[in-house]
């Protein structure tokens, strides 16, 4: 799952200016400004919470790495109703570190999660009993997510 994403300039140093106020699609920001592609860069920092092997969908780390050039995709609704059967790749979000918190970053990815599903909000609740069980020692946090993942 994506965890953080940031554009930044090419150059050291020199910050991007946004574009493009009038204008009704990121399209044409582009069009009146073609050399935005050759300045600009997006980072997107990732975080590995499953994998597939086999045709069975494993909710921890792989034993590699990905590739450098492995190319990434949007899960349809039906993986992610598949991988969300579980909540075993929980764990791996409550201890991650990043620039994201990972309050945050869980809270937004159930919210995320929950939109594939027919019971959002039987979803979400069963979420919430399982961070329960994870968090049983850190109640501050759990209140964290629990109030940012309500339906």
């Amino acid at each position: 799952m994506v965890a953080h994403a940031a554009t930044s300039s090419l150059e050291p140093g020199r910050r991007p200016i946004a574009r493009g106020r009038e204008v009704a699609e990121a399209e044409d920001i582009y069009r009146e400004h073609p050399q935005l592609a050759r300045l600009l860069r997006t980072v997107f920092s990732t975080l590995i919470v499953g994998y597939r092997e086999g045709g069975q969908l494993k909710q921890y780390l792989p034993p590699l790495p990905p590739y450098l050039h492995s190319f990434v995709y949007l899960c349809g609704d039906d993986e992610i109703v598949e991988f969300s059967r579980s909540f075993d790749f929980l764990s791996l979000l409550v201890e991650a570190g990043g620039p994201v918190p990972a309050e945050e970053l869980i809270a937004a990815t159930l919210r995320q999660l929950s939109l594939a599903r027919e019971d959002r909000r039987g979803f979400l609740v069963a979420a919430g009993k399982e961070l329960a069980l994870l968090l049983a020692g850190d109640l501050h946090r759990l209140d964290t997510i629990l109030r940012k993942i309500r339906a």
